[in-house]
């Protein structure tokens, strides 16, 4: 009788409705209380809300339902805001009665639950709710965040010096054009100063261990951690959670289509893929932390994640990397598909500042490493003889005067 008791309040004391649902989220009500008070609400808004003309508004089916019989005859409280605890405890213990009966589900699925995510779910209480006067204050009490350098700067100058906190980032872009190769590069320039992480999903920890020790990379090596094992979103849900308690706050997933998600619970292959970008969207967002994932695309759609349009909706930057032609001028590169010694990098989506941009960068082979295309160390050029031996004859065949 709870609800019908406040709903039966509000229609006698409109003026505590505001009061009353400032304090508490609508979740809190069933779907039938909610039904009623939009009714009440849009009775209030035209300032006719009585028992009377609430009784005109409600369809003669509904009048009938044992819900709409007992609202109407529920006892009137003057002090319904009074009432909102009890409401909130109704609506926790429902929803831990739903969290243990997924507990079980989990348990007889084999499947290992995020308990941090469930219990979000019984958060009832408005807390977000602040006048212009207050925010300020919060903005100016709040710490401000610090600018993490990539020390690449076509990076750096495009995010103002570097990254903040609280972020997913997507990184697409042709086969083989080195999205990895880029990822791993930024996330070991940062391991200098900060703790990574490194989820080695797609190739094995011992080709990134020789990569390491043919390159002679100078890191930190305390800095860096690497997890090659626990593709399941929860798992890697989890292990971000721990490797957060040790200090860490960047890290890199290689790639999307390894991260696997329990069919159950889903409808769609949409809902399914989906599910990991809002996963880690959420904790990027609660634990203030970056994430770099690594994504597929299609050809038709190089904007979004395969399987999910709100991947793309998630992630707070998109960066997109693409090989270019050969250069012309280079006769090493005649029968080249591609140019082996620069990429086009495209920032597609930038919520930290707005800044948007497409540029070259140069990749050297030798090295695997990028910079800025500007400052690159002059390559030598390799000439073809034929070609030499062609220009050479026909200056022969000139005639001088």
């Amino acid at each position: 009788m709870l609800e019908k008791e406040i709903l039966r309040s509000f229609i006698e004391y409109p003026d505590l409705i505001d009061e009353f649902l400032d304090k508490i989220s609508l979740k809190a009500f069933s779907n039938e209380a909610l039904y009623y008070l939009k009714i009440i609400n849009e009775l209030k808004d035209k300032k006719l809300l009585s028992l009377s003309v609430f009784l005109e508004n409600v369809p003669r089916a509904k009048q009938s339902e044992d819900f709409f019989i007992e609202l109407i005859s529920a006892n009137v409280n003057p002090l319904v805001c009074d009432l909102i605890p009890l409401l909130v405890k109704k609506y926790q213990l429902e929803m831990q009665e739903k969290i243990a009966q997924k507990l079980l589900s989990g348990v007889n699925a084999n499947e290992v639950l995020e308990l941090d995510l469930l219990s979000k779910e019984m958060e009832i209480e408005n807390k977000s709710i602040k006048n212009l006067n207050e925010w300020l204050k919060y903005y100016e009490n709040k710490p401000k965040l610090a600018k993490t350098p990539t020390n690449l700067s076509f990076i750096d100058n495009a995010f103002n010096g570097g990254f903040e906190l609280g972020q997913l980032m997507l990184i697409s872009g042709d086969a083989e054009a080195g999205k990895t190769t880029l990822a791993l590069q930024i996330l070991e320039n940062i391991s200098k100063s900060k703790k990574v992480a490194f989820f080695s999903f797609e190739f094995s920890v011992d080709s990134y261990l020789k990569s390491v020790e043919e390159q002679k990379k100078k890191l930190i090596k305390d800095h860096i951690f690497i997890i090659n094992d626990g593709y399941d979103i929860n798992e890697i849900v989890a292990n971000i959670k721990r490797l957060y308690k040790l200090g860490v706050r960047f890290f890199l997933i290689d790639s999307q289509m390894r991260i696997e998600v329990n069919s159950k619970g889903f409808s769609n292959m949409e809902e399914k893929e989906s599910f990991k970008f809002s996963s880690l969207a959420k904790l990027c967002h609660s634990l203030e932390i970056f994430i770099m994932l690594i994504i597929q695309t299609s050809k038709t759609d190089k904007d979004s994640p395969t399987g999910s349009k709100k991947g793309e909706h998630e992630a707070s930057i998109i960066l997109r990397i693409e090989k270019n032609p050969p250069d012309k001028r280079d006769y090493s590169q005649k029968e080249s598909e591609f140019d082996e010694f620069s990429r086009s990098l495209i920032l597609k989506k930038n919520k930290q500042n707005g800044k948007h941009f497409k540029g070259k960068i140069a990749f050297n082979p030798a090295t695997r490493l990028f910079s800025d295309y500007e400052s690159k160390v002059k390559k030598t050029e390799y000439v073809d003889m034929d070609d030499i031996q062609k220009e050479l004859k026909t200056n022969l065949d000139v005639d001088i005067f």
